[in-house]
């Protein structure tokens, strides 16, 4: 036994079991906020392990770098069973695979064999690697920092070493002992490798022990780097994942009133989730998120990784004495990035480790909106009228149901509630005057189907998502509360939304406030049910293509992505439907969400227009929506592209209907 190095390799891994266990205690003492329930559906949180992480299920948004990512990474697994050994016989030099399972036996062979390809592999890997970093690097890395730039450099290189000096190890170490013929059929790279003008056996029994202790040297320095690395995510990863949120990405969480409370929101870093912590922890600073990210793309100071960057700072600055800490709103993260935010949910979609950016954003803005009061002046105009009339307008809500006169359409009061349908209509659909055609549609479609329904009419109040994404927990938990109590009044049971926001709220947040219905359907889904019964066919087709803007509200959040095209294609109104080069899951943000229907923008290019540009580039003569947010936005950027003369925007509903 080498007592000398087994002391060694027990400080090694001691060493790394301290900065690991040092830096949970952390995550789990700092983070004081509020958190849900992460230990339940324990099964599926084991085979997100297994899916998300080891099979890494999202890295190959990008192919080819998801394919090396995966060489590299169950490469490093594969070659570690040969640095047990290594481990093993520096403490125990007698102690061998080879004698263990026999020079001739399977296991020895696959093991031997396993460990000369999967060297190799992620040597030509790393070497990639390097090669992609240096002379083609993505868009997203060039916002990267130098540090974050050198520790990929330094990560990379000690992973290389790693599989490098096995490689010459295995080979030199062959030769050493001169294994006959069955060894180079076992191992031919190693043998071809490390086979260069040594002649003797003693130098290469030199040469062996030389690159064995460089292969030591590299990992025990490697555990030691590791956990004070931005790679760090190779610990923080499996816990990241394993204790993600199961719930739909576009629900915020509640916030809960202390009478005692001091402030509200997000304003230090101890405010923050342990599992927002523990995001900070885990991000590898891909730049996965940031190059989906509308506000980024369109100029905006908005970054999402450096945002989750900025949580690992705000922890790593509470070392601190009081006195030295930077201000987290202000210092760290400035409040233009976070009202930049339209909450569309591209970055966490994008994210392969499963990092939650939306809810450290809307905790912010509530300390910035409930706590200091700093709202940019537009919205707090949308804020005092959704307070005073329950609408971001400000119409008197009385005159919420006027849309309808002339129409059969009866009240719930009216009925009762004797209806199968609550048709939620929302702010848009009752007073934006364009948006009242796609009420009036909808409500077309319901009666020619003959489904049984009723509005709200002034009973109806703001859904509440204005307020939540804007940071106004109080105002929302009141409209929230408001509407439930009507709700339960008329005992609802099926509702179905013109409205993707008002649709996510009710059936996502809702529950939060101890409310559940049956059942929640966007107008899109009501539409293409009724279209594959054959309750609704047109009579007449468009003549000009479709092209369909996802909502992401409707379609990221809550992956609805094909009702609003079964029910275009089904219904026979348009038999010609393009898609743009980025829709469904990848589709790009109208860039009103997040409450920023209500705010101004006014650095560099709008994102609506962006979006626009690529609608208009298909060649279609109808941009078909089924938001309302998405119409406005979609109509703004055809006009400003001066193409509203020729290409006409239309909710679904409006084009089933009129056909």
């Amino acid at each position: 036994m080498n007592i000398y190095f087994m002391l060694l390799t027990l400080s090694a891994f001691a060493f790394f079991i301290f900065s690991v266990g040092r830096t949970w205690v952390r995550i789990t003492n700092i983070g004081t906020g509020s958190e849900e329930n992460r230990t339940h559906n324990m099964g599926r949180r084991l085979w997100d392990v297994f899916f998300e992480g080891l099979m890494q299920r999202r890295m190959y948004q990008d192919f080819l770098a998801g394919v090396m990512h995966l060489v590299i990474f169950w490469g490093f697994f594969i070659v570690s069973v040969g640095t047990l050994e290594t481990l093993a016989n520096g403490m125990f030099p007698s102690f061998t695979f080879r004698d263990l399972f026999g020079h001739e036996s399977f296991l020895y062979r696959l093991f031997a064999v396993s460990q000369d390809w999967t060297n190799t592999l992620v040597t030509i890997a790393i070497v990639w690697a390097y090669s992609r970093r240096l002379f083609f690097p993505p868009k997203r890395f060039e916002s990267l920092a130098k540090s974050a730039r050198v520790d990929a450099y330094i990560v990379l290189g000690l992973i290389g070493g790693l599989v490098f000096t096995s490689l010459l190890y295995w080979g030199a170490e062959g030769f050493a002992n001169s294994r006959d013929n069955s060894y180079l059929v076992m191992a031919p790279l190693f043998a071809r490798l490390a086979g260069f003008g040594i002649s003797t056996q003693g130098a290469w029994l030199v040469f062996a022990n030389v690159v064995w202790w460089a292969h030591i040297t590299i990992l025990f320095g490697f555990m030691c780097f590791l956990p004070y690395s931005k790679h760090q995510h190779l610990i923080w990863v499996w816990p990241n994942i394993f204790f993600k949120s199961h719930l739909s990405t576009g629900r915020i969480r509640p916030m809960k009133f202390a009478e005692d409370a001091e402030s509200f929101g997000v304003g230090a870093v101890k405010d923050f989730t342990w599992k927002e912590l523990l995001d900070g922890m885990a991000c590898v600073e891909c730049g996965r998120c940031t190059e989906v990210c509308p506000a980024t793309n369109t100029g905006k100071t908005l970054n999402p990784r450096l945002i989750i960057n900025y949580i690992k700072d705000a922890m790593l600055d509470s070392a601190h004495p009081e006195d030295k800490r930077k201000k987290l709103i202000g210092e760290i993260v400035t409040p233009e990035e976070l009202w930049a935010c339209t909450t569309c949910g591209a970055c966490m979609e994008a994210c392969p480790l499963h990092i939650e950016h939306l809810p450290p954003i809307i905790d912010m803005r509530r300390y910035m909106t409930m706590t200091e009061g700093t709202v940019p002046p537009e919205l707090q105009t949308a804020l005092s009228h959704l307070e005073n009339q329950s609408n971001p307008w400000g119409f008197n809500n009385q005159t919420r149901g006027d849309w309808a006169k002339g129409l059969d359409v009866k009240t719930m009061a009216e009925t009762n509630g004797d209806v199968e349908y609550l048709f939620w209509v929302g702010c848009a659909g009752s007073f934006d005057e364009r948006y009242k055609k796609v009420s009036k549609a909808i409500a077309k479609i319901m009666n020619e189907a003959k489904i049984s329904f009723a509005i709200l009419g002034s009973e109806e109040t703001c859904n509440g998502d204005t307020a939540r994404r804007s940071g106004n927990e109080y105002l929302a938990d009141m409209q929230i509360r408001a509407n439930i109590e009507t709700f339960q009044k008329y005992k609802v049971k099926k509702i179905v939304t013109g409205c993707p926001h008002c649709f996510n709220t009710i059936k996502n947040e809702y529950r939060d406030f101890g409310f559940q219905v049956d059942e929640v359907l966007h107008h899109s889904e009501l539409l293409a049910k009724l279209s594959s019964e054959g309750k609704i066919k047109a009579s007449k087709k468009l003549d000009t293509p479709v092209v369909y803007h996802d909502s992401c509200y409707l379609g990221r959040h809550n992956k609805i992505y094909d009702a609003p095209r079964k029910a275009l294609e089904e219904s026979g109104a348009s038999p010609i439907l393009v898609e743009m080069p980025r829709n469904r899951n990848k589709g790009f943000c109208c860039g009103a969400g997040g409450a920023r229907m209500w705010m101004e923008e006014n650095q560099d290019q709008r994102v609506n227009v962006n979006r626009t540009k690529e609608a208009l580039a298909t060649g279609a003569k109808t941009i078909a929506t089924a938001c309302p947010f998405c119409m406005t936005m979609m109509r703004d950027g055809v006009a400003a592209e001066k193409k509203d003369k020729e290409v006409e925007v239309l909710d679904i509903a409006e084009v089933i209907a009129s056909a």
